[in-house]
Parts: structure tokens; sequence; C-alpha cells
């Protein structure tokens, strides 16, 4: 998670869970990542109020990067419908779906290459990994 392009916020684990397709581990890992985003969110809302910052008419503009197309369908298709497969693990999406529509997130389709977090994730080669790292950490 980036803010003003900075990372605050960045996590690497294996899912709890054995996916049978690579759009329900996306899922799953999406799922993951709008708990985080909405706990920064509410935190950023916090903050405001206790130093009593003046209220500005301001919206915290969030984007959210998936590259998987299934995926991507899927969170962006409100009222939930599901493919065959998709209904399975559709408890998992109902909550975060409802949190895109009610906190405006958008949620974008970002190219294989221009992945930040498959810096974490994958075994890349120095060109791949030095391009990424550029984009991450500005060096």
């Amino acid at each position: 998670i980036l803010v003003a392009n900075c990372p605050i916020c960045w996590k690497s684990t294996l899912q709890s869970k054995t996916a049978l397709s690579t759009m329900e581990a996306e899922i799953s890992a999406l799922a993951h990542c709008m708990k985080e985003l909405v706990g920064i969110m509410d935190l950023a809302k916090f903050f405001a109020s206790y130093y009593k910052l003046e209220p500005v008419e301001t919206k915290i503009n969030v984007t959210v990067h998936e590259d998987n197309s299934g995926a991507l369908v899927l969170a962006n298709t409100l009222p939930p419908e599901y493919t065959p497969r998709s209904k399975f693990y559709h408890i998992e999406t109902i909550w975060f779906r409802e949190q895109i529509v009610l906190r405006g997130i958008k949620i974008v389709k970002v190219d294989t290459h221009e992945q930040l977090g498959d810096i974490f994730t994958k075994d890349l080669s120095k060109v791949v990994f030095e391009y990424l790292r550029l984009k991450l950490c500005g060096w």
C-alpha cells in the first residue's frame, strides 16, 4: 500500500487455503489487501478528527491495481454475480465488494510487468528487479 508514492504497508505470506484457480487466489489476496486498506483509511479519518483538523472538502482517492482479469471483473460487479466456480468463495468477496462501492475505491487493471508486488513474491531477473525497485523506491 502506497501513500504519496511511499510504501507504508506490504505483506507477502502463503495463503491460508488452497486455491483451485488463479482467480480464486487473486480474489483471496484482494480481500486481504482490502482489509488492510480499510483500516488505514479509517485511521487517517481518526487522526483528522482527533487533531481537530478543519474539515476540508476532499476525498481519499484510492486505486487498487489488479493484474488478473477474472478477479478484476468479479471485484467490480455489483450486485454480486458469480461464475460457476466463484460461487464457492463468494462469502469472502461480499464484504470487500461493498467497501469498494461505499468508499469509492477504484480497482483498475495493471499490466503484469508493472505489478509492484511482484518484487516481493517472484524470482525476477536483475533487469526486472531493478525496474520495479526504481518504481517503488525511486533508486
